[in-house]
């Protein structure tokens, strides 16, 4: 071969392993993160989540597939039977039969969105992949978040401090040693920021929330910018969380999936009617759903000068802040409304089955719930500033419709 080949040929091979996207020079199909939030008020919920690290380890991940933990604990530390024996946070990458210790972290504020960051981005820089989820295993509340910066309890709900720049050192992932907990608006900014640096045009592939409610519309559609595909709850969930052997199982089995086949086996191994997998390209069509019908029943009451009543439903959790979704479109179409004689009558009726249609367009799995938020007036007079923060709140007539129903504010 003359030098002048071999010239060539040294360039081509630089071009083809430098020149490419990351996304072609990606080592791994999959990178699963699965964030484990076990600092509380008590270990009932570490202990479960020990015994779910074991199922974990059942399986070897698979070829082309990395399975990562960050997992935070008590700062006074914790002594299991499976001997991690860790204090603050910790790492670990899974294989079968074994954890690999990726480094300690210490004292970490898992309810931080600059944690959650540190998180993904480690993972992208010493996995990268074609293909990325994240399951966020901690406490829930919903959409609404008790605690931290930008949560119902802050002067600024809404409001997201992050930089993603800064050098590495509630809705979910509630942290009692840190009193903090990840709003929405944080975990869909962290998504959407690594969606622009590391997915090449396209979004973060998977995002399971194993948490407490929230399998919301209102989570749905702050996220329809961030991923292509939410797992997660209308209802509380049990304390032993996702069926994490599943997982792991199909991963092993599995050399590849697509994320929304990942996103309907995670929902559909619980065998729960409330948990399912939904599309977030059908966010928006899902809220103009709602937003025609919200603005139907401003006009049925302004037309009244009365609000109005529904039959046959059902509310999520121990409260009355989540409904379902289906279900009030259903109550509409069904004519189970109390309108009071309002003559728009048979175009909320429509409203009601286009809100169903909407509803099974963006669900991926057979079953599942999501929920929408219909405080009772004290609730909602708490919660009011918060929820006009939400993306659903700027685009579309419901939370009108509450100002208007609960508040008596037109």
């Amino acid at each position: 071969m003359s030098n002048m080949k071999k010239i060539c040929m040294v360039l081509l091979t630089f071009v083809v392993l430098f020149g490419l996207p990351a996304r072609v020079m990606a080592m791994n199909e999959w990178t699963v993160v699965v964030y484990m939030v076990n600092d509380d008020k008590d270990t009932t919920l570490e202990n479960a989540n020990f015994k779910n690290l074991g199922y974990l380890k059942s399986y070897d991940p698979g070829e082309n597939h990395t399975l990562l933990v960050q997992l935070d604990g008590m700062s006074t530390g914790s002594s299991d039977e499976q001997k991690l024996n860790y204090k603050g946070g910790s790492r670990l990458r899974i294989e079968k039969g074994k954890y690999i210790d990726e480094g300690t972290l210490g004292e970490v504020n898992m309810g931080s969105p600059q944690t959650l960051w540190d998180c993904l981005k480690w993972a992208q820089e010493k996995y990268p992949a074609e293909h990325y989820a994240l399951v966020i295993n901690s406490h829930g509340s919903g959409v609404f978040t008790w605690w931290g910066e930008g949560s119902v309890s802050s002067s600024e709900p809404g409001k997201v401090v992050f930089n993603p720049d800064r050098k590495a050192g509630r809705f979910v992932a509630y942290d009692h040693t840190d009193k903090d907990a990840l709003t929405i608006f944080e975990v869909a900014e962290v998504l959407k920021v690594f969606s622009q640096r590391y997915k090449n045009g396209g979004k973060f592939d998977l995002v399971a929330f194993d948490a407490c409610m929230p399998g919301s519309v209102e989570v749905l559609y702050q996220l329809r910018d961030s991923c292509d595909f939410m797992v997660g709850s209308a209802e509380t969930t049990p304390i032993t969380g996702f069926n994490y052997d599943a997982m792991a199982r199909f991963m092993s089995r599995n050399s590849t999936f697509s994320p929304e086949n990942f996103a309907a086996n995670i929902a559909e191994s619980l065998n729960s009617s409330f948990i399912g997998a939904w599309k977030t390209a059908q966010a928006s069509q899902l809220v103009f759903a709602v937003n025609q019908l919200a603005m139907q029943l401003l006009n049925a009451m302004e037309e009244t000068s009365k609000g109005f009543g529904l039959k046959n439903q059902s509310a999520f959790g121990k409260g009355t802040n989540y409904w379902d979704l289906y279900k009030v479109g259903e109550a509409f179409y069904r004519e189970n409304s109390e309108l009071n004689g309002a003559g728009n009558g048979a175009v909320i009726k429509q409203m009601g089955k286009e809100l169903m249609d909407a509803v099974d367009a963006a669900k991926v799995t057979r079953t599942g719930a999501i929920s929408i938020t219909w405080p009772e007036k004290a609730d909602y007079q708490k919660y009011h500033k918060f929820y006009k923060a939400l993306d659903i709140s700027r685009d579309s007539k419901w939370d009108d419709m509450l100002d208007r129903r609960e508040l008596g504010v037109k």
